[in-house]
C-alpha cells in the first residue's frame, strides 16, 4: 500500500461563469484553462480571457457598422443635388450616428454574449484540443498538489467520469485534512467506484458538511457494492451519520440510517436520539424501532442520554 502524501491545496479561483477562466493565445490562437503567464504552444505571453476576445469581436462589429453609416451617410450627401438636401441628409446621418452609438452602448452585453456564443461554436475544436493538451500537462506532472489543481480546472468546463477518475485516484493518494479546500458532488460518477466510495467515507469524517442529496443517493444506489469492500460497513455508517445534521435528511432517508443506526459513534447517535425524541409526531418509518432498540442495548444508563425527556413513548 502507498504511503498517502502530505501536500497543500491552494483554493481554486472563484468566477460567476466557467468560461471566464478559459483564455486563448493571441499569437497562436491556442486555449487553455490553466493559470500560465506564457503560452505553452508558442511560448509567448500573449494570453487572453476568452470574454475579452468576445468583447473585442463585438466592439469591432459595432464599429464596422457605425463606419457603414457614415459612409452612406457620405454617399447622400454627395449625391444630393442641392444645398438644402445636403444639409437634411448630413443632419439625418448625424442623428442616425448618435442614435446608434447610443443604441449599440445599451445592447453590448447582448452582443457580447452572441460573439461568444459563436467563438464557441466555430472554435470548439480548439478549445477541446487546448484542454486536451491542459489534461496531459496535469498528468504529466510529479507534483501532485499542482497536479490536482490543474485537473480541477479542467474539470470545471469538461464534464467526464474520465477526469473525474483521475482527481478521485489523486486526491485517495493525499493526506486529507478538514482545512483543505475539498469537492464532492462535481466528482460524483454514473457507476460504482471504490476510489469513489473510499473518498466518501474520508470526507464523512472531516467534512461532512459536502456530503449531501446526491451523495445520499449515490451510496444507497450502489450500496450492495460498498458493503462488500473491506471497510464499506464503516463507510455506510459514517454517510448515515451525516445525514443527521439536518431533519429533512434524517426524514428523507430513514430506511437507509436505521440500517447502520447500531454503527453510529455516539455523538451521531446521540443527536439522532435527541432529533427523534423532539419530533415523536413525525413520520420515522422503522428508524424509531431501531433508533429505540440500540438506546435500550447501549445508552440506556448514560448520563447524555438521560438528560434527554422524549415527548412520546416511541423511544
Amino acid at each position: 500500500m502507498n504511503k498517502k502524501k502530505t501536500i497543500i491545496l491552494h483554493p481554486p479561483l472563484r468566477t460567476k461563469y466557467a468560461y471566464e477562466k478559459l483564455k486563448c493565445c493571441k499569437y497562436c490562437q491556442s486555449y487553455t484553462v490553466l493559470n500560465e503567464e506564457k503560452c505553452t504552444v508558442c511560448g509567448k505571453s500573449g494570453l487572453r480571457p476568452v470574454l475579452e476576445k468576445a468583447r473585442h469581436k463585438a466592439k469591432r462589429t459595432q464599429y464596422n457598422d457605425l463606419l457603414l453609416t457614415l459612409f452612406l451617410t457620405l454617399l447622400a450627401i454627395l449625391f444630393s443635388q442641392t444645398f438644402q438636401l445636403m444639409a437634411i441628409s448630413a443632419g439625418a446621418g448625424v442623428l442616425l450616428l448618435g442614435l446608434l452609438y447610443f443604441v449599440q452602448r445599451q445592447a453590448l452585453d447582448s452582443r457580447i454574449s452572441i460573439e461568444l456564443s459563436k467563438l464557441f461554436q466555430r472554435e470548439r475544436g480548439q478549445i477541446t484540443a487546448g484542454l486536451i493538451r491542459n489534461l496531459e500537462t496535469a498528468a504529466a506532472l510529479e507534483e501532485e498538489g499542482r497536479s490536482y489543481e490543474m485537473m480541477r480546472e479542467v474539470a470545471v468546463i469538461v464534464h467526464n467520469d474520465h477526469i473525474r477518475k483521475l482527481q478521485i485516484m489523486l486526491l485517495q493518494s493525499f493526506v486529507l485534512r478538514k482545512d483543505m479546500e475539498l469537492e464532492l458532488e462535481p466528482l460524483l460518477l454514473d457507476d460504482f467506484d471504490p476510489e469513489l466510495a473510499a473518498y466518501i467515507g474520508e470526507l464523512a469524517k472531516i467534512k461532512r458538511e459536502l456530503i449531501k442529496d446526491k451523495t445520499f443517493q449515490y451510496v444507497i444506489k450502489y450500496e450492495q457494492q460498498i458493503l462488500a469492500m473491506e471497510n464499506g460497513k464503516d463507510i455506510l455508517a459514517g454517510v448515515a451519520g451525516a445525514t443527521i445534521r439536518l431533519k429533512r435528511y434524517v426524514l428523507a432517508y430513514s430506511g437507509f440510517i436505521a440500517r447502520y443506526a447500531r454503527r453510529l459513534s455516539k455523538d451521531r447517535f446521540l443527536r439522532l436520539y435527541r432529533m427523534l425524541a423532539e419530533s415523536p409526531g413525525l413520520d420515522w418509518g422503522e428508524l424509531s424501532a431501531e433508533t429505540a432498540r440500540v438506546y435500550e442495548e447501549k445508552y440506556q444508563w448514560d448520563a447524555d442520554f438521560q438528560q434527554i425527556k422524549p415527548r412520546s413513548t416511541i423511544i
